[in-house]
């Protein structure tokens, strides 16, 4: 199952769920697609924001753990991997991480997600004894305000590892419960290591059985938002007139993203900035990314 795959049936999942219709794809599918509701047709084309991939030794990698993963876990599945996240290599962290997954795909239900946790280390530097904040860098940054006035002294948090959270607020809490505490233990110059997540979606997906990885490598890309701005414009100058020139009663547009969650994701104002005719015809423009779906422009299904 492909990326494209993958993303067409979360994104007619949540158009039937969302708009109480039947549309099912008609015939096989990959980046272009038709679904069909009675006699209302419905063409999609699918991108992804931040590819095509070109890095051969990373694709290769990719196939690689998705086989060892697919030999592993019941399936079919969808992994997500966190936005600037590189695959697991090396004994014994591949070899645990595969039996995570497998362990987390035994307990989804139809249609469901959660996350599998992979091991990583985050540093606090205790810089001086002074002041009382924690300068963040990482997954952990936009959170930096609820460690101040916890901690007494300035700190350098290193989170650069940590690319997702779990949702749960109490995972959030407990870990800066625990950065707090080891704070305590710091003398001014003194550095720590403290073990932690990333938590990499999985969700159940389609039928039949394999795992397929959603990502790209951490080195797509320094600006994630200045190129979501230019491949956006690129993909609607290329998909729009596919989609305008299909023999269709509703078009679509999907686009993959790959963000920490969807809460966070660029693309909504990158639409903004630009003027309407270029997606002119259009009826929805859809991002999937970690599992999910949002529509940045409101669906109109005939």
């Amino acid at each position: 199952m492909s990326e494209s795959t993958v993303a067409l049936e979360l994104f007619l999942r949540w158009l039937n769920e969302a708009h109480d219709r039947r549309f099912r794809l008609a015939g096989k599918a990959d980046a272009s697609a038709v679904a069909l509701d009675g006699e209302t047709r419905l063409a999609i084309e699918v991108r992804s924001l931040l590819g095509p991939v070109e890095d051969a030794a990373w694709l290769a990698a990719q196939a690689r753990l998705e086989e060892q993963l697919s030999e592993a876990a019941p399936g079919p599945c969808a992994l997500w991997l966190p936005f600037g996240a590189d695959l697991p290599a090396g004994e014994p962290l591949l070899s645990e991480f595969i039996d995570s997954v497998r362990e987390a795909a035994v307990r989804l239900g139809p249609q469901e997600r959660s996350y599998v946790p992979l091991p990583v280390t985050m540093r606090l530097r205790k810089v001086s004894d002074d002041g009382g904040v924690v300068s963040v860098t990482g997954g952990l940054n936009q959170h930096w305000a609820r460690f101040t006035e916890l901690v007494r002294g300035t700190y350098d948090l290193d989170s650069t590892r940590v690319h997702r959270l779990p949702e749960s607020e109490a995972h959030l809490e407990g870990l800066i419960e625990l950065v707090v505490r080891i704070s305590k233990q710091l003398g001014a110059g003194q550095l720590a290591e403290i073990e932690t997540i990333d938590a990499w979606t999985l969700q159940r997906v389609g039928e039949g059985s394999g795992v397929t990885i959603v990502g790209v490598p951490p080195t797509t890309t320094d600006d994630p938002g200045l190129a979501v701005r230019r491949n956006l414009r690129r993909i609607l100058a290329e998909a729009v007139p596919r989609l305008q020139e299909s023999e269709a009663d509703v078009r679509a547009l999907l686009v993959i993203g790959h963000y920490p969650r969807i809460e966070q994701e660029g693309a909504t104002i990158a639409m903004r900035g630009y003027e309407p005719a270029l997606y002119s015809g259009i009826d929805v423009v859809g991002l999937i990314t970690d599992g999910l779906v949002k529509p940045i422009i409101a669906p109109l299904v005939r």
